[in-house]
C-alpha cells in the first residue's frame, strides 16, 4: 500500500522538490530536536532541585538558588534565607515557621517549572517527529526511482506491462507454480507413507532385537546342561521326584517354595477360563500362584493373575528384568514377538526350575508340562525377588 501511494503521489511530484523537502525538513527537525533535549535537561535539573527541597532538613540547604532562562518563574533570594539564619535571638517558634513556609514556596515553584520544562519538551519532540515523519514520506517518493538500470527506471506503467509479457521468467514462475501444486500432494503421500514405515520399522526392531539376543543367550545357556534330551513330560511328579529336582537346582528358600508349587502343578490341565480354579492353568496364572505361593505378589497389587504381557511389563517396570541369562530357578522367562497388540507381543510366560529345563502351562493339547527350556522367541527374563 505505502509502495502504491508512493508511485502515484510521484506523478504529481517532482523528484528534486521532494529531494529539497526532505532536505529541509531534515534539518528542521534537528533543530526542534535539539531544543527539545535542551528543554529535557532543564526539566531534570528543576526535579533535581525538588527532590533537594523535599530531603533537606530545616537550616540544611536553605540558600538554594532556583536558576532558570527561559522559565524565569524561580526567584529564591539568598537573603531571604540569610535574614531569617541572623535572626537566631527571635522566637525559634517563628524561624521555624518561616522556613517552613520558604521551603514550601520553593517547593511549588519548582514543581511549577519542572512541569513547564516538560510540557515544552514534550511538544517540540512531537513537532519534531512529524517533521521526521514528512521527510521520510518525501525520501519514500524519491527512493528507488534511479538505480542505473535504464531498463528498471523506465519500467512502469504501459512499459512495464510489455516487459512482463515478454519476459520469459513471468510463465517459468508460473509454470513451477503450477507444477509444485500438483506435485505437493503427492510429496506429503510419500512422506508420510516414509514416516509411517520408519515407524513400524523402529517398532519390530525393538521388538526383534531383544528377542535374538535373549534366545542366543539362553541358547548357550540351555546347552551347558545334558541329559535326556529334553523330552516333554505332562505326567505328575511323585513328591521324591520333586525333591530330587529340588536338590539338583540349588535353589535357596524362596526359589524352592516357587519351583516346588510349579513341578506339583505338572500333568494338570490348561485353561484359560478357568485359571484362577486351583484345577487347572495357563501359564500366566501359573506363574502367578508359584511366586505368590513364596510370598510375592507379581501382580502388585491387584491379587489377580495378570497376562503374560501385562506381568512382564510391571515387572520392567518394577526394574526387575535381567540384564544377563544366568539365570536361577523360579526366573520368568517371557516369549514374544507377535502381532497381539500387547507390550512386546509377549503372549507366553515359563518358569525356569534349574538343570536347563522349565515348567509351563503350554496348551490345551499338553496342559501343564516339564521339559527343556525353550528358547526360540524368548524375549525377557525376570527376576519378581530381584
Amino acid at each position: 500500500m505505502k509502495q502504491f501511494i508512493s508511485e502515484e503521489a510521484a506523478i504529481f511530484s517532482p523528484e528534486k522538490e521532494e529531494a529539497a523537502s526532505a532536505s529541509m525538513d531534515k534539518t528542521v527537525e534537528k533543530v526542534v530536536r535539539f531544543s527539545a533535549d535542551k528543554h529535557k535537561v532543564k526539566a531534570k535539573e528543576q526535579k533535581r532541585i525538588l527532590d533537594e527541597i523535599k530531603t533537606s532538613d530545616a537550616g540544611a540547604k536553605a540558600n538554594i538558588a532556583y536558576k532558570s532562562d527561559l522559565t524565569s518563574e524561580i526567584k529564591v533570594q539568598d537573603s531571604t534565607m540569610s535574614k531569617f539564619t541572623d535572626e537566631r535571638a527571635g522566637s525559634e517558634g517563628k524561624l521555624s515557621a518561616g522556613k517552613t513556609k520558604e521551603v514550601s514556596s520553593a517547593e511549588k515553584s519548582a514543581k511549577k517549572a519542572k512541569s513547564k520544562e516538560t510540557k515544552v519538551a514534550a511538544t517540540k519532540t512531537a513537532v519534531a517527529n512529524l517533521f521526521k515523519a514528512k521527510a521520510d514520506m518525501s525520501n519514500d517518493l524519491v527512493s528507488e526511482k534511479v538505480t542505473g538500470d535504464a531498463l528498471r527506471d523506465g519500467n512502469s506503467g504501459l512499459v512495464k506491462t510489455f516487459t512482463t509479457v515478454i519476459n520469459p521468467m513471468t510463465y517459468v514462475k508460473k509454470w513451477l507454480a503450477k507444477l509444485a501444486a500438483l506435485i505437493a500432494p503427492y510429496i506429503l503421500i510419500f512422506t508420510t507413507i516414509a514416516a509411517v514405515v520408519f515407524i513400524i520399522v523402529a517398532l519390530l526392531f525393538s521388538v526383534l532385537q531383544p528377542i535374538a539376543e535373549v534366545g542366543e543367550a539362553l541358547s548357550g545357556f540351555v546347552a551347558m546342561f545334558t541329559g535326556d534330551g529334553g523330552g516333554l513330560r505332562n505326567t505328575s511328579f511323585s513328591d521324591g521326584e520333586i525333591d530330587e529336582i529340588v536338590a539338583a537346582s540349588g535353589a535357596d528358600e524362596t526359589q524352592e517354595k516357587v519351583i516346588r508349587y510349579a513341578l506339583s502343578k505338572v500333568g494338570y490341565p490348561y485353561s484359560q477360563d478357568y485359571r484362577t480354579s486351583g484345577k487347572a492353568y495357563d501359564c500366566s496364572s501359573l506363574a502367578y500362584y508359584s511366586w505368590e505361593n513364596a510370598g510375592v505378589d507379581i501382580s502388585y497389587g491387584t491379587n489377580y493373575p495378570p497376562t503374560a504381557a501385562e506381568g512382564a511389563r510391571m515387572l520392567e517396570a518394577h526394574s526387575k528384568k535381567l540384564s544377563t541369562s544366568d539365570l536361577k530357578p523360579g526366573d520368568l522367562i517371557y516369549y514374544g514377538g507377535e502381532a497381539n497388540g500387547r507390550y512386546m507381543g509377549i503372549y507366553h510366560v515359563a518358569i525356569y526350575v534349574g538343570d536347563g529345563k522349565a515348567v509351563e502351562a503350554l496348551s490345551t493339547k499338553y496342559g501343564v508340562v516339564y521339559q527343556k527350556l525353550r528358547t526360540k522367541n524368548a524375549c525377557m527374563v525376570c527376576r519378581p525377588n530381584m
